[in-house]
């Protein structure tokens, strides 16, 4: 299978689903968390992954969910160093900017609107 091929619409939704429960999951048991970082650290993991989720069905290829997989995981590096190291403009920073690409990712596919076109 290669990985520019276009994305088929089951991997998309399998996707979505996976990635709203492992982060209504996290965020369900962050507050059993031994300090207050780690259930951080768990809650902005579940940001990612609903993140990450949601885009999902609005990327055009593999090649797409495999970028925004790889994004995700250094996400997940960012935000451990942000959360253990206590390094708040890291942690902020990506607690809003997560969201706001996977948004935009749904309005750029709703609008057709390409930016290496």
């Amino acid at each position: 299978m290669p990985a520019s091929r276009t994305l088929p619409k089951p991997l998309a939704g399998l996707v979505f689903v996976l990635g709203w429960a492992i982060g209504i999951v996290l965020w369900s048991v962050s507050s059993l968390a031994p300090d207050a970082q780690t259930g951080a650290f768990l809650v902005d993991v579940g940001i990612l992954a609903v993140s990450v989720g949601f885009a999902a069905p609005f990327l055009k290829s593999t090649n797409g969910l495999l970028v925004a997989l790889a994004l995700g995981l250094v996400g997940i590096g960012l935000f451990a160093f942000g959360d253990f190291l206590n390094v708040a403009v890291i942690t902020y920073l990506l607690r809003l900017l997560a969201p706001l690409l996977a948004v935009l990712t749904a309005l750029y596919k709703l609008l057709d609107f390409r930016i290496f076109a």
